[in-house]
């Protein structure tokens, strides 16, 4: 019953993040790995709205002070170490000079360059992951910490745990934060931080183990590019379990590698956190696609198009021809999904915005004389 009651407090959660019309999550059940609903299985629905900020839509995932405090720390390490000699340092400054330029061209938005510190060069990269099929994330969510019953309710009925899963297309940005000391990359490596908010300390700590292993790999070389894409492309092989990815019961501190800045919100509020991220990445992925309008052929951008509740698309331009022929006509009974196999009947709040206003009150008023009709066509029982 606790189990219950905990996942209901996540489903409540998820229905603030949800898409207009996903399949809705299964309820979790106790000591098993309680598949949900693929949350990110349907598309997005668009009326043509504005364009999502990339960058406003990645913020919340940057613990930009957790970051810094740890850069400063360690400025204060790397000023006051073995430096190279005065040509090794301009070489040095020479190759990373190089080294940046090349990673703005490549990474282009989704590298920041940020203010010196200590004279040292200080810059971020968000690090996308490439999900084509979507990646599940099981959610371990504890109960032995908790407030395990209601009164009245035996222990014998309780559970350890029960696991929430969830699919997700898009997951938020790990956060690469390098600080290049002015003995990289002739003798030491960059100081980094990696910043994987919705992941736990643990596995981030891992993913900077296997940064440090990088490096010995390649010493003297410039490494930053390497890491990128060894953590955008192989990094999911070393945190995965039997095809998940697991979050384990919320941990207040993380003891690990102090580089390591992972989650520490629990998982009733990370959960809906990532969905709602996730769905917006689909929204803006579907506004940047190019689609085909079924009725005119014509092709152009997801923010031209309109995504009825049953998922079909069709033009802006075409869906406002067709309601505004059929508001005319007074052919209400028409005005339902142009697609041939479907009679799914065009939102009102949709038909608000395609219609003049003239033309909305039109629609307003000839069908409520269709609603008065039919209730005058109504033969009621003799009581």
């Amino acid at each position: 019953m606790a189990a219950a009651s905990v996942g209901a407090t996540l489903s409540r959660a998820l229905e603030t993040h949800r898409d207009p019309s996903p399949e809705s999550p299964s309820k979790a059940s106790p000591s098993s790995s309680s598949r949900a609903a693929e949350a990110d299985a349907s598309p997005v629905s668009s009326d043509g709205g504005a364009e999502v900020d990339v960058l406003d839509l990645d913020s919340p995932w940057v613990a930009a002070a957790e970051a810094a405090m740890a850069a400063a720390a360690a400025v204060l390490h790397l000023l006051t170490g073995n430096e190279a000699d005065a040509d090794e340092i301009r070489d040095n400054q020479q190759r990373q000079d190089d080294e940046l330029m090349a990673l703005e061209a490549i990474y282009g938005d989704d590298l920041a360059v940020l203010e010196n510190k200590g004279g040292l060069r200080y810059f971020q990269i968000y690090i996308h992951y490439e999900l084509h099929d979507g990646v599940d994330v099981c959610a371990k969510i504890s109960l032995a910490n908790r407030n395990r019953e209601p009164e009245g309710c035996p222990n014998d009925d309780i559970e350890d745990e029960f696991c929430y899963t969830c699919n997700f297309k898009y997951l938020p940005p790990l956060i690469l934060t390098c600080l290049l000391p002015k003995s990289y990359p002739s003798k030491d490596p960059p100081y980094f931080t990696g910043t994987t908010k919705w992941m736990d300390g643990p596995s981030v700590s891992q993913l900077c183990e296997m940064l440090d292993a990088a490096w010995s790999d390649l010493p003297g070389q410039e490494v930053v590019y390497q890491w990128v894409e060894w953590i955008r492309n192989s990094s999911f092989s070393h945190l995965w379990f039997d095809g998940k990815i697991m979050l384990g019961e919320d941990i207040t501190t993380n003891k690990g590698d102090g580089r390591a800045i992972s989650r520490s919100l629990p998982l009733e509020s990370l959960i809906p956190s990532m969905l709602g991220y996730s769905s917006k990445k689909r929204h803006q992925a579907f506004l940047e696609e190019v689609h085909m309008c079924m009725i005119c052929l014509n092709q152009s951008k997801g923010s031209n198009f309109i995504k009825l509740p049953c998922q079909h698309l069709f033009c802006v331009k075409c869906m406002e021809t067709l309601c505004k022929m059929h508001v005319k006509e007074g052919s209400l009974f028409q005005l339902v999904c142009p697609d041939t196999k479907c009679n799914t009947s065009i939102p009102h709040n949709l038909l608000k915005r395609l219609l003049s206003v003239e033309e909305f009150e039109r629609w307003d008023r000839l069908a409520l004389e269709k609603a008065l009709k039919c209730m005058a066509d109504m033969v009621l029982p003799k009581v």
